[in-house]
């Protein structure tokens, strides 16, 4: 295997390596490279995201059942500060999408 170029994933910045130029059919390749490429740390940046709301609801069992007051002590304003943070994000997310679809009709 050779290099013959470094890519720039979140911009797509293609860069030939060297002094050798791209092809059409290279530059072609890389460029249906990086839109799977990109469209694969797309789902896992979803996945990730599934899986910190199963670890919230796994959280809030333990917080509920097993958790000691020191416990609590030691974690509820770290908690209820990134709670807000994300919720004070995503509602104002949604009022943007649901002001563009509206901006839309």
């Amino acid at each position: 295997m050779e290099e013959i170029a470094t890519v720039n994933i979140n911009n797509g910045k293609i860069k030939p390596h060297g002094d050798r130029p791209l092809s059409p059919e290279e530059i072609a390749l890389i460029e249906g490279w990086i839109t799977e490429r990109q469209a694969v740390l797309a789902a896992r940046d979803v996945d990730d995201i599934l899986r910190a709301v199963d670890r919230m609801n796994l959280t809030t069992q333990w917080a509920q059942s097993k958790a000691s007051d020191d416990q609590l002590e030691q974690v509820t304003d770290s908690l209820l500060m990134a709670m807000h943070d994300l919720r004070s994000v995503l509602i104002r997310k949604k009022a943007d999408r649901l002001m563009k679809d509206e901006a839309a009709e």
